[in-house]
């Protein structure tokens, strides 16, 4: 908004100033003075004045805040001619809105419609109290300016206030944080230490047991011994006590074999450690914008104005905004500009989520390419952040690059064929293999070059992305990733698996609340939350799949989709996964054994991709309100 006022204020090159730049005035431009410099008496522009700031640093300068100071203006320069300099201004020309002299009344203004005396226009203005009027507006608009700034001012101290307070809670919830974790070390070190004690008087206990033992039973072994040469009888009492406190000794050392050695070792809990990757900051910073309009924001403007031009070939930025206004796109620059940084709108603004689609036309298009060894199955489509448009061959191990004619123009040819494909950002794409694998395709000039390979310990069937996560499937439970590899946790498993795959396709939305995920031996959508809690599952024959993988995916403003190929359906669930809104597309639109589904922003459509087919099918699509007796 800034900018376009600043481009209000200042448009307008022909304007005469009271005080111009005299470094620009050398140089053919007209350029308003910003600043005067005493000690070279000469007025310099914003610009310019950089320049003499740098050879004259000691030269004091006065600001339009102390214009006051600056020197008082020869008027008489004003009413000569800027086109021809010996000529003054004598006439008006009502067709251009502009002051000129004889010679550009013959020259340049001889076909214009109405060109008058400067006298006669001022007598006009005066008759028809344009002066008054002109007068009374400018002190409006004064006034409001006043009053603005001083809103914006109060408003930029209630941010700064704001700023303050959100620091405040930020570094009292950190305090609290920091609090927390003291007491929970605090915790950990109290049950360590008492479980030390306790296992120290233990081992203690045991360690003195066998001391006294081995004191015992070397004093009676010495008795023993030494009683042999004085007495048989002695001896032979000797050696039954001796022998009686072998046996306890030994059940002593029974006992401790059998006692299991005490070791201390320590298992964290890992909860902070999986939830923090997943966060992005202590809290959402939300910055709020009210509209409000002052009863004398519109100023009503009366003052006579010149007429524009109905036709010119000059360059007249006036008649640019009057065809604007006439034709119904611009009708006040500022207000305008004010209400779309209020209202946020922006062209071709995201659809709300609780929109449906509906398909209109459709056209198949080949996807077929040379070198191909069957038909294709076509896993997943997914489109890069620049508008590229890619498709999973699963039968012809490939991902190929379609063009906006939706033309093979590129492909990249796999070891395996590819279960699924998710944009990572402008132009890479991540494959999820059977082998193990996650393939980083970019795409580079109108080719696919690999990125890079993530290796995993288990299979990978679905995959989505969201924000440096990612998600991945691999049959039997789901499992969140950063993009580098590191596996952050499993959120979501199988728990009752009557066949090899059940957990398979994954999808993500925008704002990374929802994880959506297909569990094929149940017929079921499973929606979780981002820390993984069961949102609702969605039970319904139309998510069987016999085929192949189930395909989910969702839109950049939220909506759900999901293929199914048992019933050819493709079918558009809520936000939260709990009720079916609507079948976009059956049977009866051409499509069998529909295995993938992708809706494409850029081209407003919906592509759908089929089992054992060469054909992807496009449909045209356009957005309803939400139905009222949705399917659940």
């Amino acid at each position: 908004m800034a900018s376009n006022l600043e481009s209000l204020i200042h448009k307008g090159s022909d304007l005469l100033f009271d005080f111009a730049c005299f470094t620009c005035q050398d140089n053919a431009r007209n350029t308003e003075a910003d600043f005067y410099c005493e000690e070279c008496s000469r007025f310099y522009c914003s610009k310019c004045v950089e320049h003499h700031n740098y050879l004259y640093k000691k030269h004091a300068l006065l600001d339009k805040k102390n214009i006051s100071q600056w020197p008082e203006t020869d008027e008489s320069g004003q009413e000569i001619c800027q086109e021809h300099k010996k000529e003054k201004l004598t006439g008006f020309c009502e067709d251009h809105s502009q002051l000129i002299c004889h010679a550009c009344h013959v020259h340049n203004h001889q076909k214009c419609s109405k060109v008058v005396l400067i006298a006669d226009k001022i007598k006009d203005l005066h008759q028809k109290g344009g002066f008054k009027q002109l007068t009374a507006t400018i002190d409006t608009q004064h006034q409001q300016l006043i009053r603005k700034k001083d809103d914006l001012e109060e408003n930029m101290k209630s941010i700064e206030k704001s700023y303050n307070n959100i620091l405040e809670e930020i570094n009292s919830l950190r305090k609290a944080i920091n609090d927390s974790l003291d007491q929970l070390e605090k915790n950990t070190k109290k049950k360590l230490d008492a479980l030390l004690a306790t296992m120290r008087t233990s081992i203690q206990t045991d360690i003195e047991n066998c001391m006294e033992c081995i004191n015992n039973i070397t004093c009676l072994k010495e008795g023993w011994l030494r009683s042999e040469e004085k007495s048989q009888a002695l001896s032979l009492f000797k050696y039954s006590k001796c022998l009686d406190q072998s046996f306890k000794v030994d059940a002593v050392l029974q006992e401790m074999t059998i006692k299991i050695e005490k070791t201390l070792t320590f298992n964290p809990d890992t909860t902070i450690q999986q939830t923090q990757p997943t966060l992005t900051g202590l809290g959402k910073i939300l910055s709020t914008v009210r509209q409000s309009q002052l009863a004398e924001n519109k100023t009503q403007n009366t003052v006579t104005t010149p007429n524009k031009p109905k036709a010119s070939s000059q360059s007249d930025p006036g008649n640019q905004t009057e065809d604007l206004t006439k034709s119904g796109q611009v009708s006040d620059p500022i207000s305008s500009s004010l209400q779309q940084t209020i209202l946020g709108y922006q062209p071709g603004a995201a659809i709300k989520s609780d929109k449906i689609i509906k398909v209109k036309s459709s056209k198949k298009y080949s996807v077929n390419f040379k070198g191909d060894k069957g038909k294709c199955v076509i896993n997943d489509i997914c489109e890069t952040a620049s508008g590229e448009l890619l498709i999973a061959d699963f039968y012809n191990e490939k991902v190929k690059l379609l063009d906006q004619t939706y033309k093979v123009v590129a492909h990249y040819k796999l070891d395996y064929g590819p279960w699924s494909l998710c944009s990572i950002d402008t132009n890479l794409v991540a494959v999820s293999m059977n082998n193990r694998e996650v393939i980083f395709i970019r795409v580079t000039n109108g080719q696919l070059i690999k990125d890079r390979i993530l290796k995993l310990e288990h299979r990978c069937r679905g995959i989505a992305h969201q924000n440096s996560n990612m998600y991945i499937t691999d049959g039997s439970a789901l499992s969140h990733y950063t993009v580098d590899g590191r596996l952050v946790r499993k959120i979501y498993a199988d728990t009752c698996i009557s066949r090899e795959f059940t957990v398979t396709s994954c999808a993500v939305s925008p704002d990374g609340d929802r994880i959506y995920v297909t569990n094929e031996d149940s017929y079921q959508l499973v929606t979780l939350s981002r820390d993984g809690k069961l949102i609702s599952t969605l039970t319904d024959a139309a998510l069987n799949h016999e085929i192949q993988l189930p395909s989910l995916n969702v839109t950049d403003s939220g909506q759900v989709f999901v293929c199914g190929d048992w019933f050819p359906t493709i079918i558009q669930v809520d936000r939260d996964g709990s009720q079916i809104l609507d079948e976009v597309i059956t049977k009866d639109d051409g499509v069998t054994d529909p295995t993938a589904v992708y809706y494409s922003k850029k081209k407003s459509s919906i592509i759908v991709g089929m089992y054992w087919n060469n054909d992807i099918m496009v449909f045209e699509a356009q957005w309803q309100l939400k139905k009222d007796n949705v399917r659940s």
